[in-house]
Formats: structure tokens, sequence, C-alpha cells
């Protein structure tokens, strides 16, 4: 709300495309409108901790992608995992590797989160581009945005067809990255009426490519002259979005729309911190030294990633007088490749050695394919000063997965001095080529209806109760052939469930600029089904963690988060609070058998999230004015992580007190100041972002079967921009440098096999200066 308010006006419109002005009469001059409830009202009126970025407050602090969003939102944390070019995103703690997405991702009202399956564990995030807004719903919305939606929601809402006035918003930007390649941007968007009052157009594309800053150069101690390359993990994105807006009689509105985005990336961004040898060994070498500037890889090979998505959508709103009809169908087409360089993990896992030969090339070549059809109706009351206000409605959402994963292999053998693989693991290479073949496919379909409802008590008391009502059932199968997996079929296994979500509010609005609240709201996820393991190999590791065999299927988790807050303004002062505690439980947790390389998901253990949020702004002048954000959050196990009843230590997946959220504060703050110069304006800008150092988790717990004795807490990270420009007229034109300080800090470090070869760590992209040109009229 705060960095809403500080970023002055912005008229927004929902996803259906009803203008949120419509409902806004009571917001503040400069307030943003938001439909975090499915209904567009002035964000001091949600009686729920929301973050809200309009346009101008993104480009005002040089946002482009979700981790930007992230930098500048209280609560929440996206942190790569190490593994490829995959993420994870975390809201209040609520997070996860496996199963069924616990954040909801949205475009408009049409949900594209994605299930971990095979290699795509991750979600697609829309670039910040043609945007009206960013909302960060946090806590659970179960009640109006379903499964998914387990911790919260992050919606991007986009920019709708106007029907009477013309709109065009152009931006192209060029930045050199310190030791790194330059990277640049050009996009516009327009949107304008065809026919007035009856047509409306709304188009744009974008294009954007981001230099690399690693270097790459295979680390094999036996190679001499091993090429060296120069900046590899660059990466560039396509965005293409086009609307139409159709009035054909008054009060109906009918917007067909299409969004494209294409992503590729060269080579991930892991840097080596020497090349895999003790330090006692002569072939030991130091590759990288961050202080000064040098990020290297050791692998011997690129690891590319392709994400692409299209998106057509079908919105059809209705005044029925009195009430709103809103029908949304979309069809979400996803389509992810990419290569991983297995080269040095099979000879860790099977040599305890990251090294044999110098030909040995081992490439996973994985895919994964996603298609999502939503169909969602909701009939709404739109008179929002009336005693009571309500939203019906029904969805069905049928979503597929596919995925694949071959390892190109042929020179296995090496990795045992020469010996066939069919020797030493009783299973030859597929089709002489591959030591690891497999392929799947998901399919979660669900069936819901929900209602919400509030009623005012007395004139300033709102009560507020909705509930969804959902079928849900998962189906999967797979089939992974190898020496490294053995014959391993999933034949057809399924899981269906009736999940109830409420949901609960009581809001008193204090004093017209002063709302007090208190929600209690139930979340789940989905649940799913499990591929066999070879008993032969992996038997002892399920014994030790109290398993028979692996579980055909695992049921969904939930939660229940309750919450209270407040959102005041007071003169040029206005301030969100809000306090929440979150009990988690039947956890879907990833089971790694350490011996035999396999893995599956069981629903193990509990968990608690308590915390905290802040959002402010200062106006101290009319020129000068602050802004920032203070969270913390303090997401534990309150319960052990095992397969057994009284597991003995070193046999537990993780215990009592490991951290799900591991660096527990937040904060952000920002400044602005304007002065006129002649008929322009010119203004700076800087914005600082902190995390605290982290606390223990299940890694670096010596109690646990995951501790990894090289392992430690990540430290404190720091982030620092500042922009300086000139607005005039339409046009802005400013200097930029983010990562003022040049901060090395490590996000993220892993290891592929404990205790053998290096850690890869991934940091911050180094200083980098620009200019960008924005244009608006």
């Amino acid at each position: 709300m705060a960095l809403a308010w500080s970023s002055g006006p912005a008229l927004a419109q929902d996803g259906s495309g009803t203008p949120a002005t419509a409902t806004s009469a009571d917001a503040a001059p400069g307030e943003i409108v938001v439909t975090a409830t499915r209904r567009a009202e002035s964000l001091s009126k949600v009686p729920q901790s929301v973050t809200a970025l309009s346009q101008a407050s993104l480009d005002a602090r040089g946002i482009k992608d979700i981790s930007g969003v992230v930098r500048q939102t209280p609560g929440i944390q996206f942190d790569p995992n190490g593994f490829g070019n995959q993420t994870n995103i975390a809201i209040r703690g609520i997070s996860s590797t496996v199963g069924a997405a616990t954040t909801g991702v949205y475009i408009d009202d049409t949900p594209i989160q994605s299930r971990v399956v095979g290699y795509s564990t991750t979600n697609a995030f829309p670039a910040v581009f043609d945007l009206a807004r960013v909302e960060v719903l946090r806590g659970p919305q179960g009640t109006l945005f379903g499964a998914g939606s387990e911790g919260g929601t992050v919606r991007f809402i986009t920019t709708q067809p106007s029907l009477t006035d013309t709109h065009i918003y152009g931006r192209a930007e060029a930045s050199a990255t310190q030791g790194g390649a330059a990277s640049g941007e050009l996009g516009v968007s327009i949107s304008a009426p065809l026919v007035r009052d009856k047509l409306g157009l709304a188009a744009s594309v974008w294009y954007r490519h981001d230099g690399g800053w690693i270097d790459r150069q295979d680390a094999n101690p036996i190679l001499t002259n091993a090429p060296y390359l120069k900046n590899v993990n660059s990466s560039w994105t396509q965005v293409a979005r086009f609307a139409l807006k159709w009035a054909p009689v008054e009060g109906v509105e009918i917007t067909p729309s299409l969004y494209y985005q294409k992503r590729v990336n060269n080579d991930t961004s892991p840097w080596w911190e020497n090349n895999g040898l003790a330090p006692s060994d002569p072939g030991y070498k130091a590759l990288s030294n961050p202080s000064k500037g040098q990020y290297v890889s050791g692998a011997p090979n690129g690891s590319p990633d392709r994400d692409r998505f299209y998106l057509p959508a079908l919105n059809i709103s209705a005044d029925l007088g009195g009430a709103q009809l809103i029908s949304n169908t979309s069809y979400y087409v996803r389509d992810q490749s990419g290569e991983i360089d297995y080269s040095t993990i099979w000879p860790a896992v099977f040599a305890g050695t990251p090294w044999v030969g110098t030909n040995h090339k081992a490439l996973a070549y994985m895919r994964n394919d996603q298609r999502t059809f939503t169909q969602e109706v909701r009939l709404q009351s739109t008179n929002a000063n009336a005693r009571f206000t309500w939203v019906i409605g029904g969805f069905y959402a049928k979503s597929v997965q596919h995925f694949a994963e071959q390892v190109y292999d042929p020179n296995f053998a090496d990795i045992f001095g020469g010996v066939p693989p069919e020797v030493v693991l009783g299973v030859p290479l597929v089709d002489g080529l591959y030591s690891l073949a497999g392929s799947g496919r998901g399919a979660d379909e669900q069936l819901a209806g929900f209602a919400e409802g509030s009623l005012k008590l007395t004139d300033t008391l709102k009560v507020t109760a909705g509930v969804r009502v959902a079928h849900t059932k998962f189906e999967g199968n797979s089939l992974f052939q190898g020496p490294v997996s053995g014959y391993q079929l999933q034949d057809q296994q399924s899981v269906s469930e009736n999940p109830v979500t409420p949901k609960f509010a009581l809001n008193w609005q204090a004093t017209p600029t002063t709302l007090i609240y208190a929600t209690a709201a139930k979340g789940y996820r989905i649940g799913g089904t499990n591929a066999p393991v070879p008993l032969s190999q992996c038997g002892t590791d399920l014994a030790n963690y109290g398993f028979a065999n692996v579980p055909s299927t695992y049921k969904s988790d939930s939660l229940w988060s309750y919450e209270a807050g407040a959102k005041t303004r007071v003169g040029g002062v206005s301030l969100a609070a809000s306090a929440y505690h979150v009990d988690w439980s039947n956890i879907q947790q990833n089971v790694y058998l350490q011996h035999c390389g396999a893995q599956f998901t069981a629903n193990l253990g509990k968990a608690r999230s308590q915390g905290f949020d802040i959002q402010a702004t200062a106006r101290i002048s009319p020129a000068f004015t602050l802004d920032g954000t203070l969270a913390y959050t303090d997401a534990h196990l309150t319960q052990n992580v095992s397969g057994q009843p009284n597991p003995q230590a070193g046999q537990l997946i993780a215990a009592v007190g490991d951290h799900l959220e591991t660096h527990p504060w937040t904060a952000t703050i920002g400044a602005n100041y304007e002065a006129p110069v002649g008929s322009a304006t010119a203004y700076l800008r800087a914005d600082y972002s902190y995390k605290s150092k982290a606390r223990m988790s299940a890694l670096t717990d010596s109690s646990t079967s995951s501790y990894d004795p090289g392992a430690y807490a990540l430290p404190q990270v720091h982030y620092a921009s500042l922009r300086a420009g000139l607005r005039k007229g339409a046009y802005d034109l400013s200097l930029f440098v983010d990562n003022l300080t040049n901060e090395t800090t490590i996000l993220s470090r892993s290891i592929e096999v404990s205790g053998v070869g290096t850690y890869r760590n991934l940091s911050q992209r180094p200083r980098t200066f620009g200019l960008t040109l924005l244009m608006r009229q």
C-alpha cells in the first residue's frame, strides 16, 4: 500500500476489463485500486496484507522481473536453488520444491502455476512490461483463488483496451555490467479505441537481452588447453500481447486476448569455488574470486534453458443491474526444454570423484510441456456501499503435464574403469547411449464452487465469510530405465480429495482513514503420485527412514492462517501493518535416498510460521518522499520429518527447529526527491534492500540425514540502486546504477554430492550502469 501511494496516481483495471475506478470514489488521491478480493476497491479498504505496485512504481524502481518485485515486497522471498535455472518462491515461509505450487501465479484472472513434474520445478513468471500493476497477496487465498494459493498469490494485471482514450507507453534501455556484457531492451504498448465506445485495442511488443557475466572453462585437471568462454550466462526474452474489447450493447464487454512470452538462457549462473579437488591435491585450483570480479564455472558443457508459453483468453462481463456476471475462459500452453551437464554428477555419485578421463560427457536433455484449460464464472454485487456485498462462482481446470529426461552418456563405463554398466549395476545403457531415460505424465483436474459475502453490522463494522468446496483429482504415470535407475514402471495411479477452504474476517473502519481487521483462512494444495524405486538398490535407504516401499500416492497438505492488521493515513504518513500465525500440517516433503540417487514425496511433519510485515510512506515535503518495508518471518518445523516414530540420529530428514525460510528479517527503504528545472522536473530515486543472515535448516543441522558438513548459513544480503532523471511532458530520461556497492553476497550454495567436488554459488549481478528512456502519452 505504501509503495503504491508513493508512486502517484494509478488508475487500474481488473482482469475482467472492468475499470477499477468505477468503485473507487473513496480512494485517496494517488492511491492505487486493486482487485485482490475479486472486486475493484481502494487498497486501504482491503482487509488483508497486500502489496500493489503500479506501472509507475515499477518504472521508478527499475523493476524488470519477479525478482525485482520480490525485493520490494515484505514477507516474500525468491531465491535460486542452484539446480539449472530453477528458483523457489516463498510467502511467509510457505514454499516447497515438490508437488503442486504453494504460491498462485495469475495473469489477470488466469492461474498459470505449474506442478513439480520431471524437469519443470518452477513457475513461469511474466516479464514486467505493459502491466497496469502487480499485486502480491500474502496469506492463503484458497476461497477466491483455490488450490496453489496456499501461501499467497502473485497477480500480474495487464493493461486493458480503452474504448475512449489513446494511451502509448514505450521503454528503451541500454546498460553495461561490470566485468560482463552489455544489456538492452525495447518495447512499446498502445491502448486505443478503434470505434469509440464500441471497440478498443491494446497491443504491445517487448524484447530484452541480458548480457552474461559468468565465464566458463572446463575445470577437469587432466585438460591443459580447454577454451575459456566469456559471459556465457546471457539470456533474452520476447513478449507480445494483443487484446480487443468489444461493447456490443451497453453493459456488456467481450475481451479476447493473447499473451506470448519466450525466454532463453544460454547457460546457468552458478560459479565454482574450485575445480573439485582437495586443497592438498597438487592439481587443486581455485576458480572464482568475486572480490576481484572473477566468476567462473568449471562445467565441461553449457546448460541452456528455453521456456515458452502463450495464453489465449476470453473474458466476458455483463452488467445485470445490481450484479455483474463475469466469465473467464483460457488455455495455457507452456513448453520448456533444456540441457543440464551431468558430466561431473555421475562420477561423483558412483566413483566418489567429479572427474574421470578427458572424454566423459553426460548431458541430460530435459523436456516438459503443460496444457491447462480453465473456466471460471462468477456473479457479484456491484454496489460497494450496500449493507451486504457478495460474490459466488464456479471454477473448473484441467492441467496436463508431460516430461521426459534422457541422459546421453555413451561413455558411462569410464566411471567404472571401462567395465560395462550391466556388469557393475546389472542394467545396460538404454539404446547403448543413455544412462537414464525417463518420461511420464501428470494430470490435475479440479471442479470447485465458491462464495464470499460481507455484511455491515454497523456503519463501521463489517464481517466477511467465505468458503470454497472443491473436488480434485490427480493422475500420474512414468517409466524410468537405465543403469542409474534400473527399470521403474509406474502404472496409472490417482488420488482424489474434496477439500473445503473457509475464510472469516472482521474489519472495523475506526476512522475514515484507519482500518483494523482480523482474518482466519485455510489454504491447501493438491496431492499427487510417486514412481516406484528399485528395492535392490534403494531398500536400505527406505528402511532407514521407516518405509517398506515408496508410497504410491501422497495427499494434499493444508494450513490455517490467522492475521491481524491495520491500515492508516495521518497527514503525509501512510502505514500498513499485519501480524500472522500459520500452522502447516501434513507437509508434502521430498525424501531423497542418497545411496541410490532416487527420491519421492511423502506427507511428513508439521511447521509453524509467525511474523509481521510493515509498509510505510512519509511525504516529508511536496518534493521529498520516504518509503520502506520491514518484515520478520520465523518459519520452522514443529515435528520431526521421518518415516518412523522414533528415528535414530542421522535418520531424520529434518528435525524440529529446522527453518523453512532461512532469512528471517527483510527490509527496504527508498527515497525520492523531485525539483523543477525550467519546464521539466528533475528527480533522484535511491533504493536499498536487506535480508538478514540465514538460520539453521536441515542442510546445516547435523542431526539430520540432509546435513552437509561443508554447508554454512548464508550471509546477509544487501542491494542498493540509484536512479537520476529528467521528466518533461511525455518523456522521461534517467541514468541508473544497480547493485551500487557491487555486493558479491552468495544467494545460494549447493554441491552435487556432499563431500565430493566443489560448491556452486549464485550471486547478484555485478554493478550495472544504464540509461532508460520512457514515453507515456
